[in-house]
C-alpha cells in the first residue's frame, strides 16, 4: 500500500491514474441513468418444469394406434369370454401411453393404495415366543402397544360424563330397595335360557376384570379373554397349576387358578374343571400327532437325562463290562420305578445314578461338555413342555371364544328360537371396511365392569346355594333365627372382617388342593350334593356327582335380566358397586345412551314401562338425565319388568352395549383374529375348535361335556342343541324346526296349548364298562351269534336308513330267521361259481391302469450313465382308494357312471364314490370320538342314501330286475347280457349273477335286493383301503429293518423280510406264465393283515344274554368289543369238531363271518381278501418300491394305548402309573389287614386293570387335522415295473442320512432372545444411565452385578417384570 494509502491496481504495476478519463465517467453515467428493464431480470430456464397434463383424448389416440390393435383385440377378447383382464396386453396398452397422462396418473395412484392397503402398517404379528404364545399377564398381545391390557393396567373411562349429577344422590340402600330388590319368589325367565349361560358369563366376567383391593382404579387381571380364572394373570399362578414335573404341557388335575370363583354357584367352578380336563385333551392329542416335529426334542435328548449322556459320551466304550451293564440295567430299572412314583426321588434311584455316572465320568468327557449337555437336556423338555402348554392353552381358549360366539352370543341373541346358525362373529372380514381394525388391543373399562353385573339373572337354585355359603362363611348355622335377606352393609363388613380373621390361622391351600362347594360338616344330605371333594389318590373331581350337577342346573332357568329381581343376600355387595360407580365419576344412564348412539330417555315411562318403576324412579332421581348408569341400566324394562336378552321392543342400552363390547373383546386380541391360524393353534387344533355349520347349529359347547365326561351324554342327547336352553326348550325348538328325530325325545300328550317332551333318554347315565373280548373262541361266539340279541349298533338306527335297508337290518324279536329272509350262518349252501382267474385279470388290468395314470416323474431316466425314471405314487389316495370305488361300483353295476380316462363326461368322479363309501365305512367302525358321531351320522344317512338310490335305479339289480320282468328274453341273457357298466367284466357280471340270486330269494323285491347288494358291496370294502396301506408299511418297515442290518442269523435277506419274498413270489409268472403263485402271497398277506391292522369290532347287547357257543355273559345295553387284533394273534390253527378244517380263510378274525351272506349266496370275505392280495401283488412288481420322500413317505398312523379308566384321558402316562401303585399299595394294605371287600371296593372304583378301550390305531387326514380310523395319503417312490435290487447287496436305495434336529434351522433353540421379545421387551422408557461410583470390594462381594438395593423389579425365568402393586392377591390362596 503506497503512503497516500491508495490500493494499487490487480496487476501490482503503477500506472497513469484513470480516475479523470472522461470516457469512464460518461459510461458511469450512462450505467446511473438506464432505466430497469423488468424483462431482462431473472432466469426463466431454471424454473421448475410445468408439464401439460395429457387428456383421454391423447390417451385414446396413443392407444389406438396400428401396433396396440392385437393387445386390444386380446383385452377385449378375454372380457367377452369373462375371463378379466388380459395382463399381459393390457400392461403394453398402459404402456403406450404418455408419460404426463391423467389417466395413467391416477391407475399409478390407485394401484400404489390398493398395493401398501394390502399389508399391515405396522406389522400386527411377529415371531418368538413372546408374540407366538399369550403372556400370563396378557402383555404383548398388541403388538404396536405390548403394555395395552396387561394385568395391573388402570381401568379404562369410555363414556364423558357430561350431565350434572344431583348434589344430593339417592341413598344405595333405597336404590336398592326400591329398584333391584328380588320380589318374593323371584320372576324365572320364560325364555328357555338355563342357569348355565349365566356360569359362561361369570366366567368371562372374572376373566377381564378384577379390581384391586387396595387401589380401584387397577384391574388386576388382562384385558383379555384369555382365560385367567384357569390359568392365572400371573406366571407364578401359571406355575402352580401347570403339571410341568413330566414336560408334557397339562395342567395338575382338575386345578384352576381363579379362588374368587370358589364363592360362586359350583356349577362355574365344574365349568372351569371342563376347560381344564379340555386343556389336558389337547396337549395330549397335540404331543400324539406332533405336527412337523414341533413337539419333540433332539433325538440325542429322548432318553433320561443319564442314558442319553451315555448314548453321547460312552458310546460303546464298556459294552464288554459286566459291572458296566448291571449299572446300565439297575438304572433302567430305578428309572422306570422313579417314572411309575411320580417323578419322586428315592434313595434307590440316587444311588443307581450314582454309579452309572461313575461310568461316564470313566469316559473322560470334557466336564464343561457334559454340564453343557445336561443343562441342554433341561433346557430342550422345558421347551416342549412349554410350547405344549401354550399351543394347547391357545387352542383350549378357541374352544372358549367360540363357545362365546356360537353358544352364549347367539343365545343372548335370541336366534336359537330360529332355523339358523346366524351369530355375529367378530372376526369376519371387513372386505368392504378396512378401516376396521383387528387385533390392536384392548383395556377394559369402568362402564362395562358395571354393566356385567348379572346378579338379577340369578337362579332361584343358586339364591338358595349363595344363602347357605353365606351361613357356612359367617358360621350362623347355629343361629336359626339369622337370615342372609336381611343383612345390611354394615352387618356384612363386620362378618367378612371375622371370616377373614378366621382364615388367617388357615394353612394356604394350593390351587391343585383346593375342593369347592359346601364344606358339609354337619352331614346334611343336601349339603353332601353341594359338597365337591377331591378323591384322594386321583386328585379328580367325582364325575358323577358333577354331571348330576350340571344336569340339575342345565333345567334351571335363569331369572328375568331387569328391575326388582337381585337376590336380597347381595345388598350389601349392590351397594358397595353403586358406591364405586360413584368414585369412578362414571356417566348417566343418558350420557352412556348418547355416547352408543341411542336415543335419551325424555321420560321415566320411555325407561320401564312398569308403572311402579316409573314411580321409584321419579322419586329417586326427579328427571331422567339424573338416573345414575347403575343400577339405571338394569331398570329399562317392559310391563312385566322383563328386559332378558333377544328380540324385543324394549330399547335397552345394556344388550346394545354388552353386543359392542362383546364384538370389541375378540376383534381386538390379537390371538383371535391376526394369529388366528393353523400356525398357532396346528392345522389339528383349528379344526378341532371350528363350528360344523351343519351340526347342531353351529355349536360348540358339546365338544366340551363330552371331551370332559367321556360317554357321560347319549350322542343323541337334546342337551347337546344347545346346552345353554333348557332340555324343554330345547326339545321344543327341535320339534318346530324339524330336528326332533335327530334326539332323543318323545312328545308327551298335550294338557294345555303348550306341547311337552319327554327328554329322560337324553340325560347322561354312569358309563358302562365295555365289555373287551381278545379271546379269539368268545370273539368267533358273538360274530357268530344269529339270535340279534347281539347287534351291530347301526341296527338299532333305522331311523337314519332308507327303509328298504333299514328293513333289512331290522331285528327280529321272536329270533325267527325265515321272518326277515335270511339264513344262519351254518346254513350257507355254498358261493356262487365264479371265475377266479377272470377276476384276478380285473384287478390287475385295473390297477396297473391306475398306476400308469397316477404315478408322476419326480426324475426322467438317462442313457449315460443308465439310470431308471424315478416315479412317486400316493398308494393310498391314487391306488388304494380308486382300486376300491372301482370295483365296488362295478360290483353293484354302476361303473359306467364313475370318470375313468375312456369316460371323461361321466357323471361322478371316484373321489365322490369313495367319499360315500367311505362316509358308510366311519360310520359302521369302532369310533374313539364320541364327539364325531353327529357329523359322522349325518353324512352316513346321506351317503347311504346316496348309493342306495343309485344301486336301485340305476345298478345290476335294476338290470337284474328288469330281465326277470321280460320272461321273453332271460333264456338269452346268459349270452347277450349287456351291463349296466356298459362293457362287461368279470366284476359287474359277479355282482349281476348276485343281484339276480338276491332278487330270486326276496320274491323281487327290488328294494330289498338293492339294500342287500349294497351291504354286501359295503362289507366286501369293508377296511380294505386301511388293510392294504397298514399291511404294505408293515412290509416296508421289515425292509427297511434289513436295510439297517438286523436280519435274522444265518438268514438270507429274503427269508428275512416277507416284502423280497413277495416280490419274488410275484415276479414268477414274468418267468413261467404258467407259474401261480396267488395263493402263496395271499397266506403272507393275511398274516401280516393279523398282524399290523388294529381296528376292533363293536356290537351291542340288546337284552341281557350268554352269547351263544359261549360262556360270555352280556348286559343289556352293554357294548361289546372285539378286539380282533389281539384275538388274531392268539388263534390257533384248530379243527373244527367235525375234524374237517374250515376254509382257511375263516380263521383270520375279519372274514370269520358276514352280516350279508345270511342273504346271498356270495360271501363277501372272497372280494376283500382277492382285492387285498392282488393290489399287494401288482405293488410287488414295481422296480425298487420303497417309501417316499421324508414325512410324505412315512405314514401318519398314531397308536392310542388302551386306557384302563376314563381320567386316563386327562393325565400324564407317569401319573397315571403312579395312580396305579397307589391303589395296588391300598389294595395290599386292606387285604393285610383282612379287608377283603375294602379291596375290592378299591378294585372296582379305580378300575385298575380293566381296559375301557383296547390300543387301536388311527390316521391323520391329508392337512393332519382330524383323527379317522382310515388312512388317507401315503407316497411311495419305484423305478417302473421289474425286478427290485435296491442298489445292491447293502440296500443302499434304502439308507438316507439322518437330517439334524437339534440346531436352526432344524430346531429352534430355547431361551433366545424372541423368548422375551426382543428388544420390544425393553422399558418403553429405560432410565438414563446414571454414572456409578466405585463401590468397595465388599459391597461387589454381595451380589455379582453390584448392589441390588431398591430394585423393585423381579425376575421370573430370566425376564425382568414389575413388581405388581400392593393389594393384587395371586388368585391361590383362599381368603386372601
Amino acid at each position: 500500500m503506497s503512503s497516500s494509502g491508495e490500493q494499487r491496481p490487480l496487476g501490482g504495476h503503477a500506472n497513469k491514474d484513470c480516475a479523470g478519463n472522461a470516457e469512464l465517467q460518461k459510461l458511469n453515467e450512462a450505467l446511473s441513468k438506464q432505466r430497469y428493464l423488468a424483462g431482462f431480470h431473472g432466469d426463466a430456464l431454471i424454473r421448475d418444469k410445468v408439464v401439460p397434463k395429457v387428456g383421454l383424448k391423447d390417451d385414446l389416440a396413443r392407444i389406438m394406434e396400428l401396433k396396440n390393435i392385437p393387445s386390444m383385440a386380446a383385452v377385449l377378447a378375454n372380457y367377452l369370454k369373462g375371463n378379466g383382464l388380459d395382463i399381459k396386453a393390457g400392461a403394453l396398452l398402459i404402456a403406450s401411453m404418455s408419460n404426463n397422462s391423467v389417466a395413467r396418473n391416477e391407475f399409478i395412484e390407485e394401484q400404489v393404495k390398493i398395493k401398501y392397503d394390502r399389508m399391515l402398517h405396522p406389522p400386527l404379528s411377529y415371531l418368538g415366543d413372546a408374540f407366538k404364545y399369550r403372556t400370563a399377564d396378557g402383555k404383548f398381545n398388541s403388538a404396536i402397544n405390548p403394555h395395552l391390557g396387561q394385568a395391573g393396567a388402570p381401568y379404562a373411562k369410555t363414556v364423558p360424563a357430561i350431565t350434572h349429577p344431583l348434589g344430593a344422590l339417592p341413598d344405595p340402600g333405597d336404590l336398592f330397595d326400591q329398584l333391584m330388590a328380588r320380589e318374593e319368589n323371584g320372576r324365572p325367565s320364560q325364555s328357555g335360557l338355563s342357569s348355565m349361560l349365566v356360569y359362561h358369563a361369570i366366567i368371562i366376567i372374572h376373566d377381564i376384570f378384577r379390581t384391586n383391593d387396595t387401589d380401584k382404579s387397577i384391574s388386576d387381571t388382562s384385558s383379555y379373554l384369555d382365560l385367567s380364572p384357569l390359568y392365572g394373570f400371573t406366571e407364578e399362578m401359571q406355575r402352580k397349576v401347570r403339571d410341568d414335573k413330566y414336560g408334557l404341557g397339562l395342567l395338575k388335575p382338575d386345578t384352576f387358578a381363579e379362588d374368587r370363583l370358589l364363592r360362586l354357584p359350583p356349577g362355574v367352578c365344574i365349568m372351569l374343571v371342563m376347560y381344564n380336563r379340555y386343556h389336558n385333551y389337547a396337549a395330549t392329542q397335540l404331543r400324539r400327532i406332533n405336527e412337523n416335529g414341533r413337539f419333540s426334542v433332539p433325538r440325542k435328548f429322548r432318553e433320561a437325562k443319564l442314558l442319553a449322556a451315555v448314548t453321547e459320551f460312552v458310546k460303546d466304550k464298556f459294552k464288554d463290562d459286566k459291572d458296566y451293564q448291571q449299572a446300565l440295567d439297575r438304572f433302567k430299572h430305578a428309572n422306570q420305578a422313579f417314572e411309575s412314583n411320580g417323578r419322586v426321588s428315592t434313595k434307590e434311584f440316587e444311588d443307581a445314578s450314582n454309579a452309572l455316572q461313575v461310568f461316564i465320568d470313566k469316559a473322560q468327557p470334557v466336564k464343561e461338555e457334559v454340564q453343557a449337555f445336561y443343562d441342554g437336556h433341561d433346557a430342550a423338555w422345558k421347551k416342549l413342555d412349554d410350547d405344549l402348554f401354550h399351543t394347547a392353552r391357545l387352542i383350549t381358549c378357541g374352544i372358549y371364544i367360540q363357545v362365546s360366539i356360537h353358544d352364549y352370543l347367539r343365545a343372548l341373541m335370541g336366534f336359537h328360537q330360529y332355523d339358523t346358525n346366524f351369530t355375529l362373529d367378530p372376526r369376519v372380514n371387513q372386505s368392504k371396511a378396512k378401516e376396521v381394525s383387528r387385533g390392536l388391543g384392548n383395556q377394559v373399562t369402568v362402564e362395562f365392569n358395571l354393566l356385567y353385573r348379572f346378579h338379577c339373572a340369578i337362579s332361584l337354585g343358586d339364591e338358595d346355594y349363595l344363602e347357605k355359603y353365606l351361613e357356612e362363611l359367617f358360621v350362623k348355622k347355629s343361629q336359626p333365627d339369622w337370615n342372609p335377606k336381611e343383612m345390611g352393609l354394615q352387618e356384612f363388613l363386620m362378618e367378612m372382617g371375622q371370616a377373614r380373621a378366621r382364615a388367617k390361622n388357615d394353612s394356604v391351600i394350593q390351587p391343585y388342593d383346593i375342593e369347592f362347594g359346601l364344606k358339609n360338616k354337619d352331614g346334611d344330605e343336601t349339603r353332601e350334593k353341594m359338597a365337591f371333594k377331591r378323591d384322594p389318590i386321583t386328585r379328580l373331581f367325582n364325575d358323577e356327582q358333577m354331571v348330576e350337577h350340571l344336569t340339575k342346573v342345565m333345567d334351571e332357568p335363569i331369572s328375568n335380566f331387569g328391575p326388582r329381581n337381585v337376590p336380597r343376600s347381595l345388598k350389601a355387595v349392590e351397594i358397595m358397586g353403586i358406591i364405586q360407580a360413584r368414585k369412578w365419576g362414571v356417566g348417566t344412564l343418558n350420557d352412556f345412551r348418547e355416547f352408543f348412539g341411542m336415543k335419551r330417555h325424555e321420560t321415566f315411562e320411555s325407561i320401564s314401562g312398569c308403572v311402579e318403576i316409573q314411580n321409584a324412579l321419579r322419586d329417586l332421581y326427579e328427571h331422567p338425565d339424573k338416573v345414575e348408569l347403575y343400577p339405571g341400566v338394569f331398570c329399562e324394562s317392559d310391563a312385566s319388568q322383563n328386559a332378558d336378552p333377544g328380540p324385543s321392543d324394549v330399547d335397552s342400552a345394556l344388550w346394545a352395549a354388552i353386543f359392542s363390547d362383546a364384538i370389541t373383546l375378540v376383534r381386538s386380541d390379537r390371538f383371535y383374529t391376526v394369529d388366528w391360524n393353523t400356525h398357532s393353534l396346528t392345522s389339528w387344533g383349528m379344526k378341532e375348535v371350528t363350528p360344523d355349520n351343519d351340526v347342531l347349529k353351529s355349536s360348540v359347547f358339546h365338544r366340551l361335556l363330552q371331551r370332559s365326561f367321556p360317554e357321560w351324554f347319549p350322542s343323541t342327547s337334546i342337551r347337546f342343541f344347545h346346552p345353554f336352553y333348557t332340555a324343554q326348550k330345547n326339545a321344543e325348538y327341535a320339534a318346530a324346526q324339524g330336528y326332533g328325530k335327530d334326539f332323543a325325545i318323545t312328545p308327551v300328550a298335550k294338557k294345555s296349548d303348550t306341547q311337552t317332551f319327554d327328554t329322560s333318554a337324553s340325560n347322561p347315565r354312569k358309563p358302562a364298562d365295555p365289555k373287551i373280548l381278545t379271546n379269539p373262541e368268545q370273539i368267533m361266539a358273538v360274530l357268530d351269534d344269529d339270535s340279534d340279541n347281539i347287534v351291530h349298533p347301526v341296527r338299532l338306527e333305522g331311523d337314519i336308513l332308507p327303509p328298504k335297508v333299514a328293513e333289512v337290518l331290522a331285528v327280529r324279536e321272536n329270533g325267527n330267521n325265515k321272518d326277515n329272509g335270511r339264513k344262519p350262518h351254518n346254513e350257507h349252501q355254498g358261493d356262487i361259481d365264479t371265475d377266479t382267474n377272470d377276476l384276478m385279470t380285473y384287478f390287475t388290468t385295473l390297477m396297473r391302469d391306475i398306476i400308469k395314470r397316477e404315478s408322476v416323474v419326480m426324475k426322467p431316466g438317462q442313457e449315460k450313465p443308465k439310470a431308471d425314471p424315478v416315479y412317486q405314487l400316493d398308494v393310498t389316495r391314487d391306488f388304494a382308494m380308486p382300486v376300491v370305488t372301482r370295483y365296488v361300483a362295478d360290483f353293484l353295476g354302476f361303473g359306467h357312471l364313475v370318470k375313468s380316462e375312456d369316460n371323461l363326461d361321466a357323471r361322478y368322479s371316484e373321489d365322490e364314490i369313495y367319499r360315500h363309501i367311505t362316509n358308510c365305512h366311519v360310520y359302521f367302525s369302532y369310533n374313539a370320538d364320541e364327539t364325531k358321531l353327529p357329523k359322522r351320522r349325518k353324512v352316513f344317512k346321506d351317503s347311504v342314501k346316496f348309493l342306495y338310490e343309485l344301486t336301485l335305479d340305476e345298478g345290476n339289480v335294476a338290470e337284474a330286475n328288469k330281465f326277470r320282468l321280460t320272461r321273453a328274453l332271460q333264456s338269452v341273457g346268459s349270452w347277450f347280457w349287456k351291463s349296466a357298466a356298459g362293457d362287461k367284466n368279470p366284476m359287474s357280471e359277479l355282482g349281476f349273477k348276485v343281484s339276480e340270486q338276491v332278487l330270486q330269494e326276496q320274491k323281487d323285491d327290488a328294494g330289498r335286493a338293492a339294500a342287500i347288494l349294497l351291504l354286501t358291496a359295503l362289507d366286501s370294502s369293508y377296511n380294505s383301503v386301511l388293510a392294504f396301506t397298514s399291511v404294505l408299511n408293515s412290509f416296508l418297515t421289515g425292509l427297511y429293518t434289513l436295510a439297517a442290518e438286523k436280519r435274522k442269523p444265518g438268514a438270507t435277506a429274503e427269508q428275512s423280510c416277507d416284502w423280497l419274498h413277495i416280490q419274488n413270489l410275484a415276479l414268477a409268472e414274468f418267468r413261467d406264465v404258467s407259474a401261480n403263485t396267488f395263493d402263496d402271497i395271499k397266506k403272507i398277506v393275511l398274516k401280516e393283515q393279523r398282524r399290523s391292522v388294529k381296528l376292533p369290532i363293536i356290537r351291542k347287547a340288546r337284552v341281557s344274554c350268554v352269547v351263544n357257543g359261549s360262556k360270555v355273559s352280556v348286559e343289556e345295553g352293554e357294548v361289546i368289543i372285539c378286539d380282533i387284533h389281539c384275538g388274531d394273534r392268539k388263534h390257533k390253527d384248530d379243527v373244527s369238531a367235525t375234524g374237517v378244517p374250515p376254509p382257511w380263510e375263516t380263521k383270520y378274525l375279519p372274514y370269520h363271518t358276514s352280516f350279508t351272506e345270511r342273504f346271498t349266496e356270495y360271501h363277501p370275505r372272497h372280494l376283500a381278501a382277492n382285492s387285498l392280495t392282488a393290489m399287494i401283488k401288482v405293488l410287488a412288481q414295481l422296480k425298487d418300491l420303497r417309501r417316499g420322500y421324508d414325512t410324505q413317505g412315512n405314514l401318519k398312523k398314531i397308536a392310542l394305548d388302551s386306557s384302563y379308566a376314563t381320567y386316563t384321558n386327562f393325565m400324564a402316562p407317569q401319573r397315571i402309573r403312579q395312580i396305579n401303585a397307589q391303589v395296588e399299595e391300598a389294595i395290599a394294605e386292606a387285604k393285610a389287614a383282612n379287608k377283603s371287600d375294602k379291596a375290592e371296593e378299591l378294585k372296582k372304583k379305580y378300575k385298575l386293570n380293566r381296559l375301557r378301550c383296547p390300543a387301536t390305531d388311527t390316521y391323520m387326514t391329508p392337512e393332519w387335522d382330524e383323527m379317522i380310523p382310515f388312512p388317507t395319503t401315503w407316497k411311495v417312490m419305484f423305478n417302473g415295473f421289474g425286478e427290485s435290487t435296491y442298489g445292491g447287496e447293502q440296500l443302499p436305495l434304502l439308507k438316507s442320512t439322518q437330517v439334524p434336529d437339534d440346531f436352526p434351522p432344524f430346531y429352534e433353540l430355547p431361551g433366545g432372545p424372541s423368548h422375551t421379545g426382543g428388544s420390544f421387551g425393553e422399558p418403553i422408557n429405560p432410565p438414563a444411565p446414571v454414572k456409578q461410583q466405585e463401590e468397595p470390594a465388599s459391597k461387589k462381594k454381595e451380589g455379582e452385578g453390584g448392589s441390588t438395593a431398591g430394585d423393585s423389579a423381579i425376575e421370573v425365568d430370566g425376564v425382568r417384570h414389575k413388581e405388581l402393586p400392593k393389594g393384587v392377591t395371586n388368585g391361590c390362596g383362599i381368603g386372601t
